[in-house]
């Protein structure tokens, strides 16, 4: 199969910053691709990287962009490297939507599921007020970043997140692997017996020993995160014998079908969550999820409205995702908005 190809860079502030480990996130950049088949038919993908998460770069993406040509075939879309996951995604994406016979896993038919979203709390005592308004609109799953502050002040935040707690409602933490081990065990210390869903990437990535150890010795669960940015290195992972869980941001592993599949194949517990993605990304992502059978955990895509533009944010998602949250098609828009 040829195709036309085109893609055009994009760049969108964020209503406010994120703070994380790495510093304050103030805007998203990224790529979307455009491939069209002989007979018309259109399809639109998102490449979305985070260079420091472990991804490649903006500029390696728009070079492989650039380096298609306004023509490209199947064969050389699929020879793109495993390590370039979020252009594998942004590609795949693109194809299924151009194909006359989508592969099922990315069929626009969505089945009637619904799955409970987490809502992400910012880093710091605007937690506390963040927590207030997400528990007024139903949520009972909040993801909080740590990690960001003196351990002392986070650790008695802790304390005022939990007892404000609704019953039944859960608490993931997100470290972005910020502690050293010796933090770590304060930390799931504190958290023994508590509403604590997962503490996610106590350490970083490549301290395997320390992660294997910890989640050896504690019985709070431990989520990956930055240590399986790619299918690969959860099967890595899977080999070493992680029982834990695996936090997927699926715009930055690859193709969709690809982790369809190894979820069937493995049974991994895994939590789906965002890149901070456009519509574009997010909707392909969730046609899939709400599809069934990746996951019963509360999704990681209660980001808020990110953007403050409907066109980038797409449908506003709520304390559980159903087939309303699926923005059809809104490639053309977003192309346009670029023009």
């Amino acid at each position: 199969m040829i195709y036309r190809f085109v893609y055009k860079k994009y760049r969108r502030s964020f209503g406010a910053p994120l703070r994380t480990v790495h510093g304050p996130w103030r805007e998203r950049e990224g790529i979307i691709v455009r491939l069209e088949r002989e007979n018309g038919r259109v399809g639109f993908g998102e490449i979305a990287p985070i260079p420091w998460f472990g991804t490649e770069t903006l500029a390696e993406g728009e070079e492989r962009c650039r380096g298609f040509g306004d023509k490209v075939s199947d064969e050389v879309l699929d020879a793109v490297p495993e390590r370039m996951g979020c252009v594998r995604f942004a590609l795949a994406q693109a194809r299924a939507a151009a194909s006359e016979a989508a592969d099922p896993a990315n069929a626009a038919s969505v089945k009637p599921v619904r799955l409970p979203v987490a809502a992400l709390l910012p880093a710091g005592r605007a937690a506390l007020t963040v927590l207030k308004e997400k528990i007024e609109g139903g949520f009972l799953a909040f993801k909080w970043k740590v990690g960001v502050g003196e351990i002392a002040d986070e650790l008695a935040l802790l304390d005022d997140l939990l007892a404000r707690l609704p019953a039944h409602a859960k608490l993931r933490l997100d470290a972005n692997g910020a502690w050293t081990s010796r933090q770590a065990v304060r930390w799931l210390e504190r958290c023994a017996d508590r509403p604590v869903e997962f503490v996610e990437q106590p350490v970083t990535a490549g301290d395997e020993d320390a992660l294997l150890g910890l989640a050896e010795d504690y019985p709070v669960k431990l989520a990956l995160d930055e240590s399986v940015v790619r299918l690969s290195e959860a099967r890595h992972w899977q080999a070493l014998g992680w029982r834990g869980v695996f936090v997927i941001k699926p715009a930055l592993s690859g193709p969709l079908e690809e982790l369809v599949r190894w979820v069937s194949d493995t049974k991994a517990d895994i939590v789906l969550s965002s890149a901070i993605e456009t519509t574009l990304a997010r909707s392909a992502i969730l046609r899939v999820v709400l599809g069934g059978g990746l996951t019963q955990r509360a999704l990681g895509f209660g980001v808020g409205e990110i953007f403050g533009e409907r066109v980038w944010d797409g449908p506003v998602i709520g304390p559980l995702a159903d087939a309303s949250c699926i923005q059809q098609e809104p490639g053309e828009a977003l192309w346009n908005a670029l023009a």
